[in-house]
């Protein structure tokens, strides 16, 4: 799992999927946690504003 997918999977509006690979990337890489918590939070506010 990469960063370059999770934008990826934002790119295509799969959004769960980048999510869970966002979440992955905290596991992989627990310095960059505080990043990964700030994008996941980013995704699910799209969620809430693409939502009808």
């Amino acid at each position: 799992m990469t960063e370059t997918l999770a934008k990826v999977y934002l790119q295509q509006k799969n959004y769960k999927k980048a999510i869970q690979a966002y979440k992955i990337l905290i596991l992989k890489n627990p310095e960059k946690s505080g990043f990964f918590a700030d994008q996941i939070r980013a995704v699910e506010k799209l969620i809430n504003t693409e939502a009808p």
